[in-house]
């Protein structure tokens, strides 16, 4: 039991920002909408190697690349 938390531990951030990067308008990413698709492709990768923690990688890879640089303020 213990060991199905921690994989849902490591693949919900995963999970979450393929849900993110899918919601965000095209705009947001700096190549339009082919950097999204690219962006979305990475980010199922990451969702299944996140409990190889590889995924999570990529996970930062995106807040860095896309979602800090449309931060309000920035």
């Amino acid at each position: 039991m213990e060991l199905l938390l921690l994989l849902a531990g490591l693949t919900f951030p995963a999970v979450m920002a393929l849900l993110d990067a899918r919601q965000r308008p095209a705009e947001h990413f700096e190549g339009g909408a082919d950097d999204q698709a690219a962006w979305v492709r990475w980010l199922v990768v990451a969702v299944v190697t996140a409990p190889l923690l590889v995924g999570n990688g990529i996970v930062l890879g995106y807040y860095y690349s896309v979602v800090r640089r449309n931060t309000p303020g920035r």
